[in-house]
């Protein structure tokens, strides 16, 4: 019992040297897999804690803001209600409202760890070429790791052990989050044993966060926008439109360039275990890109685009005998829709 103690003691007193070792190794050292694999799991324990800490405090917050329980009511009436039907979900306005409120906590840890894993390629992707620069931005594949690890856990319980966790983790979403996250769960940890310092891994790894991170936090902001009134209209325009370039950059083309420079690379390794390997998930991966990340912001464009045919002498009516608050003007009386007709038509966007 006491040299198991003793142990165990000796373990989580190496535990800080071994994780930096692992993180940050020696010029020509290469840390092994199991090493590597405490480090993940390190990492999932610190993103679960922070997302946990995050939901403590926000989560209250949430419940209390008017204008966010409207921002979530707004989203509902923009695409919502579509999105229930393509993940084959009955939610109601309010039910809907209800689950986006718990799960707001989450959307801002979720892009706060985008940015950090994002900024962690900084160093690389800016053509500093050190062992130091190449460990962080391996450090940024390896978070992203620990929280997708966390994440699965968490979607594991939720369905698991929550009265009402089937209904708000959806199987059609499980499948749609295993897709996101098959990619680093699969080929983060060889790529970064065998490719520490090849900078194709670090644009990669930079490009799907930051890009995660932009559209993500931009549509959090969108949501809170009033698209009756025309400043606002304009600001979800432009801000819709910067993401909807951003997306098509760095998940359409520059993503496509990179795996294939990837690929080009496995192949002339010999590495072809990781190549097939890689093939299949870069074509869910894709699909994933063009369906839920670029095609979204490319529908918006279209649909509260200038040249919607909504567009009437420089107003827009956005349900039936309801006209965009024009503020330049003094004196102007717009309408209120009423609660029921955005309920009877789920798909109109205001």
């Amino acid at each position: 019992m006491t040299d198991t103690m003793t142990h165990y003691s000796n373990t989580l007193t190496n535990l800080p040297t071994k994780l930096y070792s692992a993180a940050f190794p020696a010029q020509g050292e290469s840390p092994s897999s199991q090493d590597l694999m405490i480090l993940v799991s390190t990492i999932a324990v610190l993103w679960a804690a922070i997302f946990s800490v995050l939901h403590r405090y926000l989560h209250p917050y949430a419940m209390r803001q008017q204008w966010l329980k409207d921002a979530m009511g707004r989203e509902y009436d923009r695409v919502g209600l579509s999105m229930c039907q393509a993940l084959r979900v009955k939610w109601t306005r309010q039910r809907y409202i209800e689950i986006m409120l718990n799960d707001w906590p989450k959307m801002q840890g979720i892009y706060l760890q985008h940015f950090i894993g994002g900024a962690l390629c900084l160093p690389a992707v800016l053509g500093y070429t050190d062992s130091w620069a190449a460990n962080l931005a391996c450090l940024g594949v390896l978070s992203e790791m620990g929280w997708e690890m966390s994440d699965m856990a968490d979607i594991v319980i939720t369905r698991s052990t929550a009265i009402d966790g089937k209904e708000r983790v959806p199987d059609t979403l499980v499948m749609i989050m295993s897709i996101h996250h098959s990619m680093t769960l699969t080929l983060g940890l060889p790529l970064v044993m065998k490719y520490r310092f090849l900078r194709t891994l670090h644009l990669l790894t930079f490009n799907l966060q930051w890009a995660a991170a932009l559209a993500i936090s931009a549509n959090e902001y969108c949501k809170t926008l009033d698209l009756k009134n025309q400043k606002q209209l304009w600001t979800f325009r432009i801000v819709n439109g910067i993401c909807f370039g951003i997306m098509a950059w760095m998940r359409g083309i520059y993503w496509l360039y990179l795996c294939f420079q990837l690929h080009l690379r496995l192949f002339e390794d010999e590495e072809y275990t990781m190549m097939c390997v890689g093939m299949a998930i870069y074509i869910l991966i894709t699909g994933f890109n063009v369906l839920l990340c670029i095609y979204p912001f490319g529908k918006k464009m279209l649909k509260f685009g200038p040249r919607s045919k909504k567009k009437e002498l420089g107003l827009v009516a956005l349900d039936e005998g309801e006209v965009l608050e024009d503020t330049t003007k003094e004196g102007f009386v717009r309408p209120s829709p009423s609660v029921n007709s955005l309920m009877e038509r789920g798909d109109t966007d205001n």
